[in-house]
C-alpha cells in the first residue's frame, strides 16, 4: 500500500477515514439574509423611483426582481 492512503474502513492519524467534505464558509443564514437584503434594497429603490416618476408600481416590481438576481449573483461569488 502507497504511504497516505486509507481504505474506507480505516482511519488515518488525524481520525478521518479518508473522505473528505468540502465545507463552504457561507453559512444558510448568510445567503438567506443576502437575499432578502436583495429583494428589500431593490423594493424600496423601486418604490422610490415610482413616487419620484408618478408611475404605477413598474419599478417596484423591476426592483424586487433586479434586487434578487443581484442577491442570487452576490451569493453565487460568496461560494465560488
Amino acid at each position: 500500500m502507497k504511504a497516505g492512503y486509507t481504505l474506507p474502513h480505516q482511519r488515518s492519524e488525524d481520525g478521518h477515514n479518508g473522505q473528505h467534505q468540502r465545507r463552504s464558509s457561507v453559512s444558510a443564514e448568510s445567503i438567506a439574509f443576502t437575499l432578502l437584503a436583495g429583494v428589500i434594497l431593490g423594493l424600496l429603490a423601486g418604490y422610490g423611483i415610482d413616487r419620484l416618476v408618478g408611475t404605477v408600481p413598474i419599478f417596484t416590481l423591476g426592483g424586487v426582481f433586479v434586487g434578487f438576481g443581484l442577491g442570487l449573483y452576490v451569493v453565487f461569488l460568496e461560494t465560488k
